[in-house]
């Protein structure tokens, strides 16, 4: 396995490193994939511990993609049959972790 490495830059300047295995996925569907995740969190980059990285592979026993999400201490796994779209969804869910009012209701 191959592994090529884009950055996802924040607004002030952080970045995360994404890497992937690029016998898979293509650089240009990559950069793709981050321009959207972009758009969903322009923020995230900045607001992640230095040192977050996602990684995207395909696990070889199995044939089902792989994500691992590092964020500080934490790492995060996620893996599907064939859709590499549903393996971003877990950055949504760190985007949740990092913002909790974002995703409680106003009171009324």
């Amino acid at each position: 396995m191959s592994t090529r490495v884009l950055p996802w830059k924040g607004p002030k300047g952080a970045n995360i490193s994404v890497g992937f295995d690029d016998d898979l996925f293509g650089p240009e569907e990559m950069q793709r994939q981050i321009e959207s995740m972009s758009e969903a969190h322009p923020n995230l980059p900045d607001e992640v511990p230095r040192g977050t990285s996602f990684v995207f592979a395909k696990e070889p026993s199995t044939g089902y993609l792989l994500a691992r999400f590092r964020v500080g201490d934490t790492v995060y796994r996620s893996a599907n049959q064939d859709s590499l779209h549903h393996l971003w969804e877990s950055v949504h869910f760190i985007d949740g972790l990092l913002h909790p009012r974002h995703n409680e209701k106003a009171a009324s």
